[in-house]
């Protein structure tokens, strides 16, 4: 689940699964169009993520820290996400520059790409489980969370050191390759420290397989407690991180299955996947690239989903409106002299 991911696998199990590709076969135009795939589809998806990304999330967390309480767990909970999606999303420009060989990948810069990816993914994963958990307890317990109130700052300074200490891990076992063309690949290499595929099962459980079940217990009990007490302000907030939870999967789960495959095939307990198969490497490709979109879910599900924020957005748009209004009737006065009042009663 690491790998800059743009490498998922090693030099020497996998070698040219990182979107290089072996053009010995005599069928050089079939493999010409793969590898134009394999390099355009993810660079386009990218620019769109980025897009997209960054500009709802920089909206939200201007939103969250303008205009929101930040000593409330719920709202603090939120910022932090925001800002995982955004280690995500900023390094995606270097990622597509290094797919179409625009970007030298020095090894300063294969550590930070895999460090900021790592960092990003882990904490999106840490406080989306830390938000369920938090609303469940609202939820569920609600006597005693109106009692007790954990100290936010304290708890989401945990979280990051725990989620720091992971990606430090990727960091140290990051470094650059150079292939028989003078390419540099930014892979990790776990060497002989410990077996390749006993990392990716660790991350598959811990970053994956237990939060889906803690996060599937909670939404359990939430939902049959909502439906039997009838709680309707209680609804709307557990819908809205149930769709991030449920856009979370949908973008992990294909990808993560495709590392456990590997993994299996890793430990002997499956038959090898073959390196330069075609299926396989489209198989990478579609499922790594998906995963990438799950920085778009928090700002989308919660400025379109939530009233408070879609009406901040409208109030943005429409503030900006006005602004822009008046800047056209500025303009229009010095260049003919008229005051903004005349020109406005001439219509």
């Amino acid at each position: 689940m690491e790998e800059s991911n743009q490498t998922l696998l090693s030099a020497d199990s996998y070698e040219n699964l990182s979107y290089y590709y072996y053009y010995g076969d005599p069928i050089l135009l079939e493999e010409h169009a793969q590898d134009r795939f394999h390099r355009l589809f993810p660079t386009v998806c990218y620019g769109l993520i980025f897009c997209v990304s960054l500009a709802g999330n920089g909206f939200l967390m201007w939103i969250l820290m303008k205009q929101e309480d930040l000593r409330r767990t719920s709202s603090q909970l939120l910022l932090h996400l925001t800002v995982s999606d955004l280690l995500f999303t900023l390094p995606l420009p270097l990622w597509a520059a290094y797919l179409n060989g625009s970007l030298v990948m020095s090894e300063a810069v294969c550590v930070l790409l895999n460090g900021t990816y790592s960092l990003g993914l882990y904490s999106y994963m840490t406080f989306l489980t830390a938000m369920t958990v938090h609303r469940y307890w609202a939820v569920i317990h609600a006597v005693s969370a109106s009692t007790f109130r954990p100290n936010v700052y304290l708890l989401s300074g945990g979280l990051w050191v725990f989620c720091l200490a992971f990606a430090v891990a990727e960091m140290v076992f990051s470094e650059t390759v150079v292939n028989d063309d003078d390419s540099a690949e930014c892979i990790q290499t776990y060497g002989s420290y410990m077996p390749e595929y006993l990392v990716y099962y660790m991350q598959i459980l811990v970053f994956f397989l237990l939060p889906f079940t803690i996060i599937t217990f909670c939404y359990g009990r939430m939902w049959f407690r909502i439906q039997r007490c009838r709680m309707a302000q209680k609804r709307q907030a557990v819908k809205l991180i149930l769709l991030i939870v449920v856009g979370f999967f949908i973008c992990w789960a294909p990808y993560n299955i495709f590392l456990l495959i590997y993994s299996l095939s890793l430990h002997g307990l499956i038959h090898e996947v073959d390196q330069h198969n075609a299926a396989a490497m489209f198989a990478y490709t579609v499922s790594h690239t998906l995963a990438y979109f799950h920085c778009c879910l928090s700002p989308v599900v919660h400025i379109f989903g939530a009233g408070k924020f879609r009406g901040r957005l409208r109030h943005q748009l429409s503030g900006f409106r006005r602004f822009s209004v008046r800047e056209r009737t500025r303009t229009l006065s010095v260049h003919t002299g008229e005051t903004p009042l005349s020109v406005s009663g001439q219509h």
